[in-house]
């Protein structure tokens, strides 16, 4: 049987069409999506009992101030207590600051003498809390191979607002091995070290305003 040019060339581009798309189908060039990452709350235990707000002092707990590192929702490991990292497959549910601003509020609840609020509009406050994240990371401080030291490192300062007055200035810092060499420790090694640290402020607090510091 004849077959013309063109019939000829009609099956040669319908072959290497064929040939294409196999090979498409086969190979493709397309990136893989990314597993979703898995996001961590923090987890601060504390006892919530009921306070009568009009018998404590009111304060304001402002958004903390950090570094560009600590800014983020990244969950940050330090290898060698200088250098830092992030992480991988995994970060926080609220940015650091947040998670920090939130976990002081959620504890002071139970403070029968001091209560913590987020600042809102023309809301008249007596005090004012600024605090500054030195600090919130897992240190590798015995190698890599094993579990790392959780670290919360707080700079506090307590002002009046009524007379813009300095009342009082304080550093914080909590400590807690973590269990083991996984993000899931890790989080929950930063969660203990923060209810320490939050545990020490409230005391803080409690001081300043003039009443005696007593355990939550």
């Amino acid at each position: 049987m004849r077959i013309d040019q063109n019939t000829a060339a009609i099956m040669k581009y319908v072959s290497c069409l064929f040939f294409g798309t196999t090979l498409l189908s086969a190979c493709s060039v397309l990136p893989k999506p990314k597993p979703a990452p898995t996001i961590y709350r923090l987890s601060v235990p504390h006892d919530t009992k009921p306070v009568a707000v009009g018998l404590t002092k009111v304060v304001n707990i402002e958004y903390p101030t950090t570094s560009k590192s600590l800014a983020g929702m990244d969950i940050v490991l330090s290898p060698d207590g200088r250098s830092l990292t992030m992480a991988s497959g995994a970060h926080w549910a609220e940015p650091v600051p947040a998670l920090l601003q939130n976990a002081l509020i959620d504890l002071l609840a139970s403070n029968p003498t001091v209560t913590g609020i987020i600042p809102k509009g023309n809301t008249r406050v007596p005090y004012r809390l600024n605090m500054d994240v030195r600090r919130f990371e897992a240190v590798f401080d015995n190698g890599e191979g094993a579990a790392p030291l959780a670290m919360v490192h707080l700079n506090l300062s307590l002002t009046d607002t009524n007379t813009r007055k300095l009342v009082g200035v304080y550093s914080v810092q909590a400590e807690r091995r973590s269990r083991a060499v996984t993000v899931s420790s890790i989080v929950d090694a930063q969660g203990l070290a923060t209810q320490e640290a939050m545990k020490d402020i409230s005391k803080w607090l409690s001081g300043q305003l003039g009443y005696e510091a007593k355990d939550n």
